[in-house]
């Protein structure tokens, strides 16, 4: 037996729907393009002022205004890094090739690092700059939205055996975020959002400089902290479950040996910074 046919208004909604999903998603007037045009006199009424495609195209305009300034809310490091065409060409490349899959605009950006990692039309000069300035951005959005796990509960640590430390697994906040970048993406990104909002223009292109980064969320806000690079190599192999003690001896047995002693003096003043800040949030025997 063949299929019950659609009921004529359930198959007038789809249709409408594949017009509007087409037409929103052209970054060109309605009007350009022909098929669209008579697609539009089909689903849109006009007005003594508009043509259908017209009509149409206020929304369409509406739809690339509404997520352009999401993408440039969420990313203005880059926005600044690249400059403004740069960004509105990277923009519309990304939204052609990823539409919007989540009625969330917090969901926007989902896919655009590894977007930008294929994207052909960064300047040379800048490519470098700016994959880790989207990469760091788009971490910021996560850090953001994340829920945080129970605090670390001081009085379990109080009651680890002497020896806990050389077996016991340190849990770090499954949010913070360890990057190393080449160039400092966090200090520009503040001085282009400062220059944006007193009306200035964007800072210069920043020079190179290697930076051991932790992403993470303090008091409803996103932080971020320049690590030493035996801190950042220390939390490295905690997250992947050595425990502290031989964490330790091999970031030790990685420096010169004045750097070796002077580690053990910091590990503690450290940690203590670490606990504050939440990223410690649990020990594990």
């Amino acid at each position: 037996m063949p299929a019950p046919s659609e009921p004529s208004g359930h198959a007038e909604l789809l249709a409408l729907q594949s017009f509007l999903g087409s037409a929103f998603r052209r970054p060109r007037p309605i009007a350009q393009d022909a098929e669209l045009s008579s697609a539009a006199a089909v689903h849109v009424a006009g007005n003594d002022r508009l043509t259908p495609a017209e009509q149409a195209d206020i929304y369409r305009q509406q739809f690339w205004l509404r997520h352009f300034d999401s993408l440039a809310e969420d990313y203005p490091g880059l926005a600044a890094l690249l400059g403004g065409d740069a960004f509105d060409d990277f923009v519309t490349a990304f939204l052609l090739a990823s539409p919007p899959r989540r009625p969330s605009l917090r969901d926007l950006g989902e896919g655009i690092v590894a977007f930008a990692e294929g994207y052909p039309g960064f300047a040379r000069e800048k490519r470098a700059a700016a994959l880790e300035m989207v990469r760091y951005e788009n971490a910021i959005v996560d850090v953001f939205d994340a829920a945080d796990p129970p605090a670390l509960d001081p009085a379990k640590i109080a009651a680890l055996p002497e020896d806990a430390w050389e077996r016991a697994r340190i849990v770090l906040h499954p949010r913070l975020v360890r990057m190393r970048v080449q160039y400092p993406v966090h200090a520009f990104r503040i001085a282009a959002k400062e220059a944006a909002e007193a009306g200035e223009e964007a800072p210069a292109f920043p020079a190179p400089r290697e930076v051991w980064l932790a992403l993470f969320r303090r008091d409803l806000t996103v932080a971020y902290e320049e690590l030493p690079a035996e801190a950042f190599a220390l939390l490295e192999a905690l997250s992947q479950g050595e425990p502290l003690v031989p964490a330790c001896n091999r970031v030790a047995g990685s420096l010169g040996e004045a750097e070796a002693e002077a580690l053990g003096e910091k590990i503690g003043p450290w940690f203590q910074q670490w606990t504050g800040w939440r990223w410690i949030v649990d020990v594990v025997l």
